[in-house]
Parts: C-alpha cells; structure tokens; sequence
C-alpha cells in the first residue's frame, strides 16, 4: 500500500490549555480545514502556511446587492436610450450626453468596490 492508501488506524491525541490553543483557533476560523487536517498538516508534511479566507463583514454583502441592482438599472436605461436613439424620440446630442453620464456612474460604482 502506498502512504496516502494506508488506512490511518493509529490515534493521535493530546490537549492544550485554551491560550495554548488561542493561535490556532483563529487560524482554523479563518481556514476551511477541520482540526485534524489542519494538525495533520503542521505536523506530519510540517505545512505552517495555511490559505486563509478573510470574511468580508455583512456590510460587504449588502453592498454588493446595492451595487448589482444598480448596475442592472444602468443597463435598462442603457437600453431604453439606444432604443430612443434608434427611433429618433432622442437627439444624438442627448444621446452622447446621458450614456457619457452613465459611464461616469459605472465607472465610480466599480472604484468604490474594488476599494472594499
């Protein structure tokens, strides 16, 4: 059998005092390793860099959503424009004008959340 076939039948186990175990906690918060892939990993193939997955705060989420609508809207007004241009409701003056004006909106919109 090869190493990575073998059956692991042999526990491992020990216990630490809760300041002992404060690093690696917030590590495996951030991580999506279990403990014992985390320990195994330190341990066995001596991995001390771990990818960590920073959560972004609820605020992040909220904003993404704002962001997403506003783009779809963006998007219609876009449409709506091109369509009255097409037909001549609009002039291309006009026309040039208010798609200048929501190419500045987009382009602020994506600054501030690619600053997040």
């Amino acid at each position: 059998m090869t190493k990575s076939k073998e059956k692991k039948d042999v526990p491992i186990s020990f216990r630490l005092t809760k300041s002992e175990y404060e690093p690696y906690k917030d590590i495996l918060e951030k991580t999506d390793l279990s403990k014992t892939e985390f320990f195994r990993g330190v341990f066995l193939q001596k991995q001390y860099t771990f990818n960590v997955q920073e959560c972004k705060p609820v605020e992040y989420n909220k904003l993404i959503f704002i962001f997403n609508k506003t783009s779809n809207n963006i998007n219609q007004i876009a449409k709506r424009l091109n369509a009255e241009n097409k037909e001549g409701i609009i002039t291309q003056r006009s026309y040039n004008i208010a798609i200048n004006e929501l190419i500045t909106i987009q382009s602020q919109l994506k600054r501030i959340l690619d600053a997040c």
